[in-house]
């Protein structure tokens, strides 16, 4: 085989370079086993060589790099030509300008990403090299790696990574914070919020800001360096809803934007309201998500009569549940209007407006099916017209007063069981009365006719039926 068709190198990287012809292809090196260190650590991993071949002498976790061996570092190593690997993969946060800063004697390298930034190899005995070099890290999470060579004499190494604090050279916002909770205190009335450390390693401090949700003015609360604060204000009735965000500062003095709004309700809400009425019952069943908040006490179901004259919500009952069955509702076509209210454990309740909230989620508007008929029959009249009889019906109820729509007669010959239905009209709502006529066409041969009338509502309600009225047809 050609010497250059087949060639590894293990320069310090992570992947292995095997050349196939002219072909470079990038082969997994072997990982290294080991305890798992904690976030942030590096995991480090000595070998009995300077190429870090072969099984590991042994691994450990390690929090910083800061070495001086003067003789072999652990038990099975040499006291020269071994080697040392640190790794770490950490979360950057938003990135930015960093300095990497290493010293050794012999050989150092230092990684990021797999991709060499600083490169220190050269057999020194025991005189140490430093070098620094200006990184920019992309957001995220990364991985750095430091390789440490001693050929002979003493080993020393320290390496270290810092942020670049300069607003002249950090121009990069931290991230928003995220992970903001907040939890309303009843007794006292008053929010803590809450959020998670944030990622950055050059963060300054967190800000707290709140508004009115009905208010387009953010207020500071406070600055902090502590990952959750309690407002000073005094919610004023256990009613007003506000926002809270929080903002993160650098030491470069970069601002993110707000983490996402998060609101606080000192009454917890209900957010919304369905119904549905039971035709076989005659009840009306309502049902609204359950509430989880801590501060959480119980629901009040309102309904909206009519009370001496006046609409009013009256209390149906009060539950823990999120569901009410109400007690049968009379089937008068109307539209019905139910509420549900929340109180918390401090004894506050939803407040409830006199009138109707066509918009609000607690709050339910639904028509109830027409189940009433007309109340009286309409009186029936017969008489001659050209071509039969003339039917005419009538209702001599006031206007504001009737409950129907329109007329039905209807007509079957005597001694038989068959009716047919000669009209089905609307009344002229312009009239004293109200009144419907028809002509019904039938030939003058002596049969005699039955004729009976009723009203009708636009549900399909009809009245009872007038009293029979008969007529009897000349012969011709």
């Amino acid at each position: 085989m050609h010497p250059k068709s087949l060639a590894v190198t293990r320069a310090g990287g992570v992947m292995s370079a095997v050349v196939l012809g002219s072909l470079l292809v990038a082969v997994p090196e072997a990982t290294a086993a080991g305890p798992v260190c904690s976030a942030n650590v590096y995991k480090r991993t000595f070998y009995k060589n300077t190429s870090f071949s072969g099984k590991p002498v042994k691994t450990d976790c390690d929090s910083a790099i800061s070495q001086s061996w003067s003789g072999r570092p652990a038990a099975g190593l040499p006291s020269d030509k071994f080697g040392v690997r640190w790794s770490v993969t950490r979360d950057f946060g938003s990135g930015g300008p960093f300095t990497f800063s290493a010293s050794a004697t012999d050989g150092v390298r230092v990684y990021l990403d797999g991709v060499r930034k600083i490169d220190l190899w050269k057999n020194t005995g025991n005189s140490a090299r430093t070098k620094s070099v200006h990184v920019t890290i992309p957001s995220g999470k990364h991985t750095l790696r430091v390789d440490h060579v001693n050929w002979s004499g003493a080993a020393k190494v320290a390496y270290t990574y810092k942020p670049r604090t300069s607003a002249k050279y950090d121009k990069r916002k931290p991230l928003a914070p995220t992970g903001v909770k907040t939890a309303y205190n009843v007794k006292n009335r008053r929010t803590t919020v809450s959020w998670a450390a944030n990622k950055e390693m050059d963060l300054r401090s967190y800000s707290l800001y709140r508004r009115p949700v009905d208010s387009g003015g953010w207020t500071k609360v406070a600055t902090t360096t502590a990952g959750s604060h309690t407002d000073p204000l005094v919610n004023p009735d256990d009613r007003t809803a506000y926002l809270y965000e929080v903002r993160a500062a650098d030491r470069a003095g970069n601002v993110s934007t707000g983490s996402a709004d998060t609101i606080v309700r000192p009454l917890p809400v209900v957010a919304s309201l369905t119904g549905a009425y039971d035709s076989g019952t005659g009840r009306v069943t309502l049902k609204w998500p359950l509430n989880t908040e801590p501060h959480f006490d119980h629901y009040t179901v309102l309904s909206n009569d009519l009370v001496d004259g006046s609409y009013v919500w009256v209390p149906l009952g009060t539950t823990k549940g999120n569901t009410w069955t109400t007690g049968p509702v009379t089937p008068d076509g109307e539209w019905h209007h139910y509420r549900v209210l929340v109180t918390n454990d401090g004894g506050t309740t939803t407040y409830s407006w006199h009138g109707l909230s066509a918009g609000a989620d607690n709050e339910v508007w639904l028509g109830v099916p027409d189940g009433i008929a007309p109340a009286y029959a309409p009186d029936l009249a017969l008489g001659s017209c050209a071509t039969g009889i003339r039917a005419t019906a009538t209702d001599y109820t006031p206007g504001q007063l009737r409950d129907f729509n329109g007329f039905a007669i209807e007509r079957r010959e005597a001694g038989t069981e068959a009716w047919s239905v000669v009209l089905r009209k609307g009344y002229d709502p312009r009239g004293t009365y109200a009144t419907a006529t028809v002509c019904d066409p039938l030939p003058a041969d002596g049969r005699t006719f039955e004729y009976r009338a009723r009203t009708y509502d636009t549900a399909g309600n009809h009245s009872p039926y007038s009293d029979v009225v008969a007529m009897t047809l000349p012969e011709g």
